[in-house]
């Protein structure tokens, strides 16, 4: 019987939230502040967390910040639950390592839903950990649960991941210049657009009208069409990588970016295409590249902003999202660190002569490391 820990300092939302989920089949312990939260978390080691924003000696955030931070509970799901449903405060507590939010007053049974949606997650995420490393095809556990999947657009990739990358994951795109990783991201973008799912690509590296040919070249019809009727964003950050001012884009970064501003100006693009916590009409996005994200900002920043946007992506109804990394371009601990924010590693490179894909690792679903031929 999976076990929750549920904090709020009020009697009232205490109770009832604790017969909700006990006549769901949960066993469920009780907080009152959030130092007693803390405290039976790393005690209790409970499967779930869900806690109130304010609270007396510690509030929610920093409830997140420190669960994270403590190594015995650091992966343990959290959803935050509280009546501060205003946008500012619902990034703080995804920055601060929410996995969720749902706002006061709330349905019973979409708090029910994402409960089991988030532990069916974290279970499959380790299980897949324990299992041990094999550069051969695993069988899946024969009790592991189903996992959604969405089609990469490499069947040779599809195939090593049993039918697709996980939906709603994180995955770090690896590889040196000319191994097709970026290839790659706009082909994952195409198959999203043609499977009729909102998808939103980053341009940081790229000019925004090279990243449109390449889409619709795995397309039948051009990429402005899907932006037209809604399924397409595109972000500019080129021109400010560039140096190079556009007024032609509707989501563009000019002048000095700030990770702050860029955020922003994402979180506006998703807003169009439904990948929001009101509207969940999840989908795809990539991020190409975060190699200049890390030459021209400090770690913690960068960080920071790519756990914001990875941690959304549950919350946003199952958005999948690439991040593009110019293999050496960081440092071994640096490349450690922005792992540790991934469900999964895909390498490019070369294998005998040949440019090739392998999964480096996937902390969701069962997988086959080999390189493959592309």
């Amino acid at each position: 019987m999976p076990k929750i820990l549920v904090a709020d300092d009020e009697t009232n939302i205490l109770m009832l939230t604790g017969v909700m989920l006990r006549e769901a089949g949960y066993e469920v312990i009780k907080a009152s502040n959030g130092q007693e939260a803390v405290d039976l978390a790393i005690s209790e080691q409970p499967d779930l967390i869900i806690t109130d924003v304010i609270m007396p000696k510690k509030d929610g955030f920093e409830v997140c910040k420190t669960v994270r931070n403590t190594a015995s509970i650091s992966d343990t799901p959290i959803i935050i639950l509280s009546a501060m449903g205003d946008e500012y405060n619902k990034i703080t507590g995804f920055d601060e390592g929410a996995d969720d939010y749902v706002t006061k007053p709330f349905s019973s049974e979409e708090l029910k839903a994402r409960v089991r949606a988030l532990l069916l997650r974290y279970q499959s995420r380790n299980r897949a950990s324990a299992a041990k490393p094999s550069v051969s095809r695993q069988e899946p556990h024969p009790e592991a649960p189903e996992i959604d999947r969405i089609s990469s657009g490499v069947p040779e990739l599809d195939d090593q991941l049993y039918g697709g990358i996980p939906t709603g994951s994180n995955i770090l795109v690896m590889g040196p210049i000319g191994s097709g990783k970026s290839s790659f991201s706009r082909r994952f973008l195409a198959e999203g657009l043609r499977n009729h799912e909102r998808s939103l690509f980053v341009a940081i590296d790229d000019d925004p009208k090279l990243v449109r040919k390449t889409i619709s070249s795995f397309l039948e019809k051009p990429v402005a069409e899907y932006e037209q009727y809604g399924f397409m964003r595109l972000v500019d950050a080129y021109s400010w990588s560039a140096f190079n001012e556009t007024d032609h884009e509707s989501f563009a970064i000019n002048g000095i970016l700030e990770l702050n501003q860029l955020s922003g100006v994402i979180s506006d693009a998703g807003y169009e295409l439904g990948q929001t916590i009101q509207n969940k009409l999840g989908g795809r996005r990539v991020i190409d590249s975060i190699s200049s994200l890390l030459v021209n900002f400090e770690l913690p920043s960068v960080q920071r902003f790519m756990s914001q946007i990875a941690r959304t992506s549950h919350s946003f109804g199952g958005v999948t999202t690439l991040f593009i990394l110019e293999a050496g371009t960081v440092s071994d601990q640096v490349l450690n660190n922005i792992k540790y924010i991934m469900d999964g590693v895909i390498e490019f490179g070369d294998d005998k002569g040949l440019r090739s894909v392998r999964v480096a690792s996937m902390k969701w679903t069962q997988y086959v490391t080999d390189w493959r031929a592309l």
